[in-house]
């Protein structure tokens, strides 16, 4: 056989092999829908109060079963950081947003490096939460959280992790409370001045008395409203994504991390409805991020995070745009701040294919110093 046709039957085999294996997922898709499982890193709850929950991520060591990744774990920790890192998710959303799936998971990512880590869980309001604000979370429910971590790890620092709106909460909460045992804080996609998020501020402004009079009668936004919001806000993207998933249904890489996004993007939950009214009022159309925010007798003067301060933006990002993003750095008085703009938009900037690289590894390296 000639080396020509060794080439061409070689060339064959591999188109053929692509073409069954993208049929093959394409019909899983259709017929099963989720294939990837999502938010399954081994976890124990050391808080439950209300609908919130605090969980915290096994290490390798504390598992029966942990062969999967256990190699990888020992072979990449050479020792446990002592400061703990705590993640914060936006209110609307998932918090498995940072365990996506098991090849794709900020949270080992984290503790492969040697760190302990937590995730709030600020679970799924009901009708009896419509009248939850902001304050709650801020002075409630996050230093609930926070003490929680300090037990459980027998130390007061700690590290603040926050994607978006959990960027947000982790700034007002240190500012709110001027805790000083927060060694580290990295905001990720996080909105501060809303007056340069571009058109989205001007839709927010022209129509915020019309949402404001929707949230009066609906109650509580629904989960598909927030997440077909921020579908609406990217519709190119949208398009794009089911393209790129046609072209490459051959690669199981890609259609699982198709699927687990999908499932995440399917799956916010309700907004409560007052704490929906003061973003709106107070954050977007106020800007009161800038000023500083009042709740109850305490003011979240951005001006007194000292800790020191990791920011990151998406340079494709239409919601927290980069100059929105950017303005962390004049609004605080950190010890030392970095700011980073990198490749995504809102969601790619976290979950996205170069995120490892450009985001989870620089985070590393940037808390190695600054945990110990």
């Amino acid at each position: 056989m000639s080396k020509l046709r060794r080439t061409l039957l070689r060339r064959s085999r591999v188109v053929v092999d692509r073409a069954l294996n993208g049929f093959v997922n394409g019909l899983a898709l259709v017929m099963d829908g989720a294939m990837t499982p999502v938010g399954d890193t081994p976890r124990e709850t050391i808080l439950e109060y209300g609908k919130l929950s605090v969980h915290r991520y096994l290490p390798p060591s504390e598992l029966e079963d942990h062969h999967v990744e256990a190699d990888h774990d020992q072979a990449t920790t050479p020792g446990r950081f002592p400061v703990p890192i705590l993640l914060v998710p936006p209110l609307m959303v998932r918090p498995y947003i940072y365990d996506l799936r098991p090849e794709h998971s900020l949270v080992r990512h984290f503790r492969q490096a040697g760190f302990d880590v937590y995730v709030v869980d600020f679970g799924a309001p009901t009708a009896d939460d419509a009248q939850t604000r902001l304050d709650d979370y801020v002075l409630d429910y996050l230093p609930r959280a926070v003490e929680a971590v300090r037990r459980r790890q027998r130390r007061d620092d700690l590290t603040l992790v926050g994607y978006c709106m959990g960027g947000i909460f982790s700034l007002l909460y240190t500012a709110a409370w001027r805790d000083a045992h927060v060694r580290n804080l990295v905001s990720i996609a996080a909105p501060i001045d809303f007056a340069k998020m571009g058109l989205l501020t001007h839709v927010a402004r022209l129509a915020h008395g019309q949402v404001q009079d929707i949230a009066d009668r609906i109650g509580n936004v629904p989960g598909f409203v927030s997440s077909q919001a921020l579908k609406m806000l990217a519709p190119v993207k949208r398009f794009t994504r089911y393209a790129d998933l046609f072209i490459h249904l051959h690669d199981d890489e890609r259609v699982n991390s198709f699927d687990a996004m999908s499932t995440w993007a399917d799956d916010f939950v309700a907004y409560p409805q007052q704490a929906f009214k003061q973003f709106m009022s107070e954050v977007m159309v106020g800007n009161q991020l800038m000023q500083g925010l009042r709740f109850g007798e305490r003011v979240a003067d951005l001006g007194e995070v000292r800790c020191s301060l990791l920011a990151f933006a998406g340079r494709e990002d239409t919601i927290a745009t980069p100059a929105s993003a950017r303005a962390i750095v004049d609004a605080t008085r950190p010890r030392d701040v970095a700011f980073h703009e990198v490749s995504g938009g809102h969601i790619g900037v976290v979950v996205g294919g170069r995120a490892r690289r450009e985001v989870w590894d620089p985070t590393v390296e940037w808390l190695r110093t600054r945990s110990v």
